[in-house]
């Protein structure tokens, strides 16, 4: 899959009236870099390939979890020999909304508040020993979904059934921090805001610049300049949810050197304008 435009990168969320969205999917993964307004949830079932998230690389494989915070950018590549087969379990969840609900499992509760906290890494654990289990956890629930039953209720007891699995934070797993992607996207995080080039990259980072395009692409399969672009939009809609700073001034903040020009990479890449966006999220209560 080759995407022709930034509204094939960007994939937001909105549970709107839902507490939780629960599916078991065959093949087709996201293959680009996209992010949620609400917590995600990742269980591989089958299937080989790479998670790339936090500016860093994971394998992904049968039995591991991935939790992703709010406003994470993250993106999946399936093993070409895997895509077919490949199926996992994945979970959008409003945390606000479950967060009222677990007040009476105080440790679970600032579990869940952890890995949904704003700015905070993706969580990654395996749990190939539990697979059966979880494999009947989920069965279960992919009835109440199917049967519309996934109320609050059901689906706080979801997440204390899988927190009760997956270990402390600080066994989560790390891999392939030092992929020449990593310095890439290291460097977009601390400079996004001003003019971006592959020179000044290039001379920053002392690579060529045809070893640094073609390199990014093969580890993350993208451009560079699609990234920043993405990550620029990313910020843009942070700022347009946590700020009153005009559409202007957002534009200029996050790398955008021409309003007209930001509203139109924005309206492109999300699919409303930035005013569009910052209204209707306001009314949305997963945000």
């Amino acid at each position: 899959m080759h995407p022709t435009s930034l509204a094939d990168k960007l994939e937001l969320i909105s549970l709107r009236d839902s507490i939780i969205s629960f599916s078991r999917l065959n093949a087709n993964p996201v293959r680009y870099h996209h992010w949620h307004q609400c917590l995600e949830v990742l269980y591989v079932e089958e299937g080989y390939g790479v998670v790339i998230a936090d500016n860093r690389h994971y394998t992904m494989r049968p039995g591991r979890i991935f939790v992703f915070p709010p406003f994470t950018l993250h993106k999946i590549m399936v093993e070409e020999r895997a895509a077919t087969i490949y199926r996992r379990t994945i979970i959008h969840v409003d945390q606000n909304a479950i967060l009222k609900t677990l007040d009476a499992f105080p440790h679970q509760k600032q579990k869940l508040l952890q890995l949904s906290a704003r700015g905070s890494e993706a969580f990654v654990a395996d749990l190939t020993d539990l697979h059966l289990w979880i494999n009947t956890l989920f069965t279960h629930y992919s009835a109440l979904a199917e049967g519309h039953e996934l109320d609050q209720e059901n689906a706080a007891t979801l997440l204390l059934s899988l927190f009760s699995m997956i270990p402390a934070q600080e066994r989560s797993i790390r891999e392939d921090e030092y992929r020449l992607s990593r310095q890439v996207m290291l460097w977009v995080e601390e400079n996004y805001m001003h003019k971006v080039s592959l020179e000044t990259l290039s001379a920053d980072l002392q690579k060529s610049m045809s070893y640094l395009s073609r390199r990014f692409h093969a580890e993350t399969g993208e451009k560079i300049i699609d990234y920043v672009t993405t990550y620029r939009l990313r910020k843009a809609c942070e700022l347009l949810l946590r700020s009153d700073l005009s559409i202007h001034e957002i534009g200029s903040k996050v790398g955008f050197a021409d309003a007209t020009y930001f509203i139109t990479s924005f309206k492109k890449g999300i699919g409303k304008t930035p005013l569009q966006y910052r209204k209707n999220s306001a009314r949305d209560p997963a945000v």
